[in-house]
């Protein structure tokens, strides 16, 4: 009988889209969540309720450094694989936000990129709009607009240098490379970006 039981618990938690995800009413947790179902669990349907919901608390706390977060895990969301793995899903019912379909998600991802560069510009935070820019290049190489990538790229190089000219004592990890430029010009290397 015990047997029974578990196997049925375990063929609901099967079923439960979000199996596995302690629930959390913290929007940072359901972002971190979120990453981790679809970038590392390729489960993109609850990861997209997660966000979203993230999304909500944020404009409902007026929390504009954490709205901008949101909105880049939306727009990192919209171009990831674990999207374009579930491309029958995306193309017969949409996503949760109905004005985005399937065909459209690159644009609605650099969008989505676009409202939080547009909270950093205001917050002059340029440390973030750096990577703004740098997942905007990421997300137009996805959909073949190269010249795009390289502009965004482009920009991204230039808000590091804002950056790190307001902050010189600051310290940025760059994973082994010695500057942002080397760093941009390795991961661009195969569309030929100059950088």
């Amino acid at each position: 009988m015990r047997h029974i039981l578990i196997i049925g618990l375990l063929i609901s938690l099967v079923g439960c889209s979000a199996a596995l995800v302690p629930y959390t009413s913290d929007p940072k947790q359901m972002i971190a969540n979120a990453y981790w179902l679809f970038d590392d669990q390729v489960r993109p349907l609850p990861a997209e309720r997660m966000i979203l919901e993230a999304i909500d608390i944020y404009k409902e706390g007026e929390d504009q450094a954490g709205l901008a977060q949101a909105y880049i895990a939306y727009g990192v969301f919209l171009r990831s694989y674990a999207v374009g793995k579930y491309s029958k899903h995306y193309s017969e019912h949409g996503f949760l936000q109905p004005n985005i379909t399937f065909e459209d998600r690159y644009n609605s991802s650099i969008e989505y990129l676009d409202k939080a560069g547009a909270i950093y510009q205001n917050q002059h935070q340029y440390d973030l709009l750096t990577n703004v820019y740098l997942h905007m290049g990421f997300t137009y190489w996805a959909s073949q607009r190269i010249t795009e990538a390289c502009s965004m790229f482009v920009i991204s190089l230039e808000k590091h240098k804002k950056f790190t000219a307001e902050h010189p004592d600051v310290v940025v990890y760059l994973g082994g490379y010695g500057t942002y430029q080397e760093y941009l010009s390795s991961r661009t290397k195969e569309i030929n970006c100059e950088i």
